[in-house]
């Protein structure tokens, strides 16, 4: 079986990194048994990495549930965010915000210390300055080990790292942006921030790991959205499938999803999804997809890509290059 290789340490986290990250946005404390098991499988393969946010419902709760009753707390690497705000980050009182919210988060995971703390989003009204003196005074206090900005432009980042080195503070030691094979038409969510040609030379200069986000684009490579629902779009009532519809639905995304399954099947049977995980493995960076498996046998589907090799030749077809 296919184990999920480990990864370079990320500064800051003194535990092994996989090379894929769990999501968890979706578990639920009423399928707990189910979410328990799909950690476990995780882990068993090979997995360390799991992310969850403050406004993830009850995501956070059910890991720290299952980390007491694992007694693993030392082999898991636990990312959560916080900050969200009403979708950017708190203008006011924000530093309170970090504090309520950094304190809530380790009371729900059962830890004295997260290993990756995150912005959930940014708000360019907010100075660089105030943000890292906060959370470098959480880094000092022991509640978090290394810390990064998610939905974060490459300009603030940059901004941010500037403003760190000149100041003799810690900066981001990763973001956490989307990037997938599909690309977005436009944001998901409005203040949701993809990798652009910019954002890939800013982590290739600098060698700072990605968490990419959406990894497999929400499930678009599934092929269960086809070209003639964007006929029907207005009248689709369920929210996200509309939505998925106006982000994705694209003809570049469709020929990309039709490549993806042609080379899954030259390869000897992958499916595309699967393919499209190997994309974003591939690129010329240190990235570390996130992933939302459902069931066992999306897990493992997850963990299969890994094995797959791309050329570089592929990798530039299958993005219509």
């Amino acid at each position: 079986m296919t184990q999920i290789e480990r990864m370079p340490l990320v500064d800051g986290i003194d535990k092994p990194v996989s090379a894929i990250a769990l999501g968890t946005a979706h578990f639920r404390a009423d399928e707990r048994d189910g979410w328990f098991d799909m950690m476990d499988r995780f882990v068993a393969s090979g997995g360390t990495v799991i992310d969850t946010a403050h406004n993830y419902g009850d995501s956070e709760g059910m890991i720290g549930l299952w980390m007491a009753e694992r007694a693993n707390r030392d082999r898991v690497v636990i990312c959560t965010k916080g900050a969200h705000g009403t979708g950017i980050l708190p203008a006011e009182n924000f530093q309170q915000t970090i504090q309520d919210e950094v304190m809530m988060s380790l009371d729900r995971l059962k830890t004295g210390c997260i290993d990756f703390y995150w912005l959930h989003r940014d708000n360019p009204d907010v100075p660089v300055g105030p943000i890292l003196a906060c959370l470098n005074a959480h880094l000092a206090a022991g509640r978090i080990r290394a810390f990064g900005g998610s939905n974060w432009t490459y300009d603030r980042v940059a901004q941010a790292q500037a403003y760190a080195r000149a100041h003799g503070l810690t900066g981001f030691a990763a973001v956490s942006n989307n990037l997938s094979l599909a690309i977005q038409a436009e944001p998901f969510y409005p203040g949701l921030v993809s990798v652009d040609s910019g954002g890939m030379r800013w982590h290739a200069e600098t060698g700072v790991p990605l968490f990419s986000w959406s990894s497999q684009a929400r499930g678009f490579f599934t092929g269960r959205y086809g070209p003639e629902m964007r006929e029907q779009a207005d009248r689709i009532e369920d929210g996200l499938t509309r939505r998925m519809v106006e982000v994705y639905c694209t003809d570049e995304n469709f020929e990309r999803l039709r490549r993806a399954e042609q080379l899954g099947r030259e390869k000897g049977g992958y499916s595309a999804v699967e393919i499209a995980l190997a994309w974003v493995r591939h690129q010329p960076i240190s990235v570390i997809p996130v992933v939302g498996p459902r069931t066992p046998e999306e897990l493992a589907s997850c963990v299969r890509a890994l094995s797959i090799a791309l050329t570089q030749d592929e990798i530039g077809w299958l993005n219509l290059a």
